[in-house]
């Protein structure tokens, strides 16, 4: 199927409460310029290999700055979770007048244009209405596409891989996984932190490198 119209939404929470996993080893302005780091390496993958829609939705204007270096749109939302402000993204206008959404996650330092190529291509091979799925290997959701944007509710949470699953089912569509080995991890502890630390974007890196955490 072609799709002509794809919009791609990243969802930010507030920076103050950014990552709280990782304290003690990393401190508050620590954990929040590593949420701005690898939102960066994120928005970047993406505008490498897509011209379209980018939406960033979030209750932290501080972000503001990112998106303008990235044409990206900035949404806000109310802070009330990643779920709620997905589906405030996928309510908006640009959204609903595309043919299909891409959600990824702000926390992918790893994520390379190929893997939105990968994405893309998978879901130009499915029938409208579809979902194709990325998973993560804690039970999570990676990336979730809509075909259409409205396709089903989407459920991100705890184990929100099952329950997109169901989310399918009980709307009566297909959903395809597309497992893909370097996004099946995102970063919410310091241990994820250093596991991908060698494959991170460069802003990522860069940041990594000035808190002594890894060398090149």
């Amino acid at each position: 199927m072609t799709i002509e119209r794809l919009a791609i939404v990243v969802a930010v929470g507030p920076l103050d409460r950014a990552k709280s996993r990782m304290g003690p080893t990393l401190d508050e302005v620590e954990r929040r310029a590593l949420v701005l780091a690898m939102l960066d390496d994120v928005l970047r993958a993406i505008r490498q290999t897509h011209e379209g829609s980018l939406i960033v939705v979030t209750p932290d204007d501080d972000v503001r700055p990112l998106t303008k270096r990235h044409q990206a749109e900035l949404l806000r939302d109310h802070g009330d979770g990643t779920n709620a402000a997905i589906v405030t993204a996928i309510d908006s206008a640009t959204v609903q007048s595309s043919d299909a959404v891409l959600v990824l996650q702000a926390d992918l330092p790893q994520l390379r244009s190929t893997h939105v190529d990968d994405i893309r291509s998978a879901l130009t091979d499915m029938h409208s209405p579809g979902v194709l799925l990325v998973p993560n290997d804690d039970g999570g959701t990676s990336a979730l596409a809509l075909l259409p944007p409205n396709a089903m509710p989407t459920a991100f949470g705890t184990e929100s891989g099952s329950a997109h699953h169901r989310s399918a089912r009980e709307s009566g569509i297909p959903l395809h996984e597309l497992p893909i080995a370097a996004l099946s991890s995102d970063v919410d502890t310091i241990e994820d932190l250093k596991r991908i630390g060698q494959i991170a974007g460069p802003a990522t890196t860069t940041l990594l490198e000035q808190l002594g955490m890894v060398t090149r």
